[in-house]
């Protein structure tokens, strides 16, 4: 009888062991999935907050950009004037206030390029009293051809050396086209540093 009792008893003991052990594996696991979800749920608020703090930043970032670019498009608006007032008054300083032994000039007109350099300039003289006995009319003198160059291009050279001392100035360099005329009649024109006459070829 006693060992029945024994025989019946051990296999129990082992159930409750196993079972206990089997609670114990369960609980650790619904401790862990319970951690896991919280830490997932945090996660999730986290990576939900960073979301709306990228979206925030990004249109901060979108509004700085059009104030830049609406700054730009100041700035560039502010560089022309300046450019253009300052032109302005260089052309006032140089006309009637450049003259050679030849040539007074009129008038002269700045225009500045893309890159913002000096593109094109047109000095526009009267001669003087010396050489208006040589002018016949309409920008043609009695003069040989080298004469003329070389009156032109002292006068090209007196207004480009007077323009060249302001830093500020938008650059005078080869690339820029001179157009000499004389009471609004073409003389001819310099482009890279060599004058030519209306009518030359080379």
């Amino acid at each position: 009888m006693d060992e029945l009792t024994l025989s019946e008893i051990k296999p129990k003991r082992r159930f409750n062991v196993i079972a206990a052990i089997a609670l114990g594996i369960s609980v650790v696991a619904v401790s862990a999935s319970i951690y896991l979800f919280v830490q997932n749920t945090e996660l999730s608020s986290k990576t939900d907050k960073l979301s709306e703090q990228i979206v925030s930043i990004s249109i901060k970032n979108d509004e700085l950009q059009k104030t830049a670019d609406a700054q730009a498009v100041i700035n560039d608006e502010q560089d022309t004037y300046r450019k253009l007032t300052y032109l302005t008054a260089m052309a006032h300083d140089i006309e009637d206030g450049i003259v050679t032994d030849d040539f007074v000039v009129n008038k002269v007109r700045f225009s500045w390029g893309d890159d913002g350099n000096l593109s094109d300039v047109v000095i526009d003289v009267e001669n003087q009293p010396s050489l208006a006995l040589s002018y016949k009319s309409k920008g043609a003198y009695e003069l040989s051809d080298r004469e003329l160059r070389a009156k032109s291009d002292a006068i090209i050279k007196a207004v480009s050396e007077y323009y060249t001392k302001s830093p500020n100035a938008p650059a005078w360099n080869d690339s820029t086209s001179v157009q000499l005329t004389v009471q609004n009649y073409n003389i001819g024109n310099s482009a890279g540093g060599s004058f030519k006459l209306v009518g030359e070829t080379k």
